[in-house]
């Protein structure tokens, strides 16, 4: 880790102590210069409300960082860490984390949609009213993930590892894409459920009354 980017976690971390009265937030999504974090060490990094808009994080060492309410968007997180982060209201919106692990990773109210999660690693994670519109999930590992009112219109499935996943995705009206034959055909989101079923998932379709979240299987502790 560079001297000028220790010194802007530092003050970030002030910023976020003192709820912005010293310090200052780390914003590298408008720096027309910003530090290089393709495979940076970042692991337990307090990166709360963070502005990374678009920023190279490929390969990035994410582990059990905080991310919480950070903007990510259009992010280029290929082969990035995440396990056991924390990215609770974060925006995700348009990443590129094709082979990025999130493995035991806290997924609630987040915002994926549009994103490249092909061949990415989320077992094992809580997604609680995460929002995956039109994300490319094929390859992508569910197993033993916990889910909760999944919004998951327009994604795409195919060779999607969902042995052990449990909980509930929508909209009920809600439409997916499934790769098949070198093409893909659509599904309503109820029909991914029952073809989900068989490769071992126990998902439901959401309700106007869906409930309380489910207890986490996982941890990020």
């Amino acid at each position: 880790m560079t001297e000028t980017l220790a010194a802007r976690l530092e003050a970030h971390r002030a910023w976020l102590r003192t709820s912005g009265a010293e310090g200052a937030r780390l914003d590298l999504g408008s720096d027309p210069s910003p530090p290089d974090l393709a495979g940076a060490d970042l692991r337990g990094a307090d990166l709360a409300d963070a502005d990374l808009f678009g920023v190279d994080l490929q390969r990035t060492d994410l582990r059990g960082a905080n991310l919480s309410g950070a903007l990510l968007a259009g992010a280029d997180l290929r082969g990035a860490d995440l396990t056991r982060a924390r990215l609770g209201k974060a925006d995700l919106s348009g990443v590129c984390a094709i082979g990025a692990r999130l493995h035991r990773t806290w997924l609630v109210r987040t915002d994926l949609t549009g994103s490249d999660l092909t061949d990415a690693d989320l077992s094992g994670s809580y997604l609680v009213r995460t929002d995956l519109g039109g994300a490319d999930l094929r390859g992508a590992d569910l197993s033993d993930a916990d889910l909760h009112v999944v919004l998951v219109d327009g994604s795409t499935w195919g060779g999607t590892t969902v042995q052990g996943a449990a909980g509930s995705v929508g909209p009920a009206d809600g439409v997916v894409d499934l790769a098949a034959d070198g093409g893909t055909v659509h599904r309503t989101v109820p029909e991914l459920v029952v073809l989900l079923a068989t490769d071992g998932a126990t998902l439901s379709t959401v309700t106007d009354e869906p409930g309380a979240p489910p207890a986490w299987r996982g941890s990020i502790a």
